[in-house]
């Protein structure tokens, strides 16, 4: 599935990720995560968390957003699914930050819920960044509640659902 999307002066191919790229797509979360203003501390302890693996991108869709005009062959975003008790889960949504805000992450939402539609997924699951919430909520997601996060003590993760029949 590839589908090449335009956005003002932004033009994209959304592809299957590759294994190799797992390393790549890590760094690029973790650049995305620091929009928020987290410090390094805290970036560190995400790290492991947020990992790319090559067995996950083997086992689990997993999509790029690779840039197709002046730059082809940046990736600009990425996301990627896991398994989940009620539908499919969102594991991974993130986007370069000097592309933020130019279409990537909403063309991102729109192929996964496509993609999860499409493997008969009857709801996806999304554990957000607080910061986040907004984005999934603007997408039509709707919380069903929170999570707590394993990498700090108190942290509440908000869990959002979007139905996908």
């Amino acid at each position: 599935m590839h589908d090449i999307l335009t956005r003002p002066e932004l033009r994209f191919v959304i592809r299957p990720a590759r294994v190799e790229e797992a390393a790549a797509l890590t760094e690029l979360s973790l650049r995305s995560k620091a929009v928020w203003g987290y410090d390094a501390s805290f970036l560190a302890r995400c790290r492991l968390a947020m990992q790319v693996k090559a067995a996950a991108i083997e086992r689990q869709p997993h999509f790029v957003a690779e840039a197709a005009g002046a730059a082809p062959g940046r990736i600009l975003g990425f996301y990627g699914f896991e398994p989940e008790a009620e539908g499919v889960g969102l594991d991974y949504l993130f986007v370069e930050p000097d592309v933020i805000g130019r279409g990537v992450g909403t063309a991102l939402w729109r192929h996964a819920v496509e993609t999860a539609r499409a493997l008969g997924h009857s709801a996806l699951i999304v554990v957000a960044d607080p910061n986040a919430e907004g984005f999934y909520r603007r997408m039509g997601a709707r919380p069903i509640g929170a999570q707590g996060s394993d990498l700090e003590r108190g942290r509440l993760l908000p869990v959002l659902r979007f139905p996908l029949e």
